[in-house]
């Protein structure tokens, strides 16, 4: 999956044209008008694209997929904490995950290590956990802090610890001869497509703590969500998330099962906002 970031000096906002974002935004209101109540005017539209610029500067980040903003909008209007001040917090949401994708990016380009870095929507689906839980109950201030702590020192560590094991590799590789081929079939192994017993082999050790913990991490927290039974549960979402990624940082990095399972919800949002924009278009009977 190509990464959707980068630090290039270019127009922050891409291909896209301002006005076709605002459309994108504004292409929104037909599901949360008939979900739950709420739209956002052309003025609060280009008050959000305004923030996501400014954001977006300030991280030196240059957006070269899909917008982001309506993604949020469908992803947090389920939790029941934007209702108050609309525009206000989905401008806040979009400028926070910037701001937490600016830190991801530091070390990104810091590690170099292009195959480990975390997609959009594994992000966004981080932010939302920590949104909706206990520990933040909508606050966005502390959304941010949880994941700057829990998700960006997560991936601190998981690419500290990949740089650590290139770098071992790489000094056995330059050992005695015996070494070198004992190194040159682990090589060997790793590029070879994985058969059950090769597999085993190498996970054997962690094979079901893994396992156990992606489904736990990635796993439905919706008791912890309610802060009637989250006393009950045995701890909250950013709690266990934080043991998890304390014991083990590659947990951080969710299945691709699970990315396929976002990338697709993502689409049917888009398909939504599409349909809604024909809509429109035939309803004024020109283009937006």
């Amino acid at each position: 999956m190509p990464m959707d970031f980068s630090l290039l000096a270019a127009d922050p906002f891409g291909a896209l044209s301002t006005a076709e974002r605002k459309n994108l935004i504004l292409a929104t209101n037909r599901d949360a008008w008939t979900s739950y109540g709420l739209q956002l005017t052309p003025e609060e539209s280009e008050m959000i694209l305004q923030t996501e610029k400014r954001a977006l500067d300030a991280e030196n980040l240059v957006q070269l997929g899909s917008d982001i903003t309506p993604r949020i909008i469908h992803l947090f209007l389920p939790s029941g904490y934007l209702g108050q001040h609309y525009a206000l917090r989905v401008a806040e949401l979009t400028a926070a995950f910037y701001r937490i994708k600016g830190s991801l990016q530091a070390l990104y380009d810091e590690a170099d290590d292009p195959e480990c870095f975390l997609s959009d929507n594994a992000l966004l689906d981080y932010m939302y956990r920590f949104f909706v839980s206990p520990n933040c109950a909508g606050d966005i201030d502390e959304t941010v802090t949880l994941t700057e702590r829990i998700i960006v020192g997560g991936m601190r560590r998981l690419l500290e610890a990949r740089a650590a094991k290139r770098k071992a590799a790489a000094a056995a590789f330059q050992g005695d001869p015996v070494t070198r081929a004992l190194y040159a079939d682990l090589r060997q192994l790793e590029t070879d497509e994985p058969g059950y017993d090769t597999d085993y082999e190498r996970e054997l050790y962690d094979y079901k703590y893994r396992e156990a913990m992606h489904t736990d991490v990635f796993g439905n927290y919706a008791e912890d969500y309610d802060v009637e039974t989250a006393a009950y549960t045995r701890g909250t979402y950013a709690e266990e998330l934080e043991e998890a990624l304390r014991r083990n940082p590659a947990l951080l990095l969710p299945s691709a099962d699970m990315e396929a399972e976002w990338e697709q919800r993502a689409e049917e949002w888009e398909e939504l906002d599409a349909a809604a924009l024909a809509e429109q278009k035939r309803r004024n009977g020109k283009e937006l």
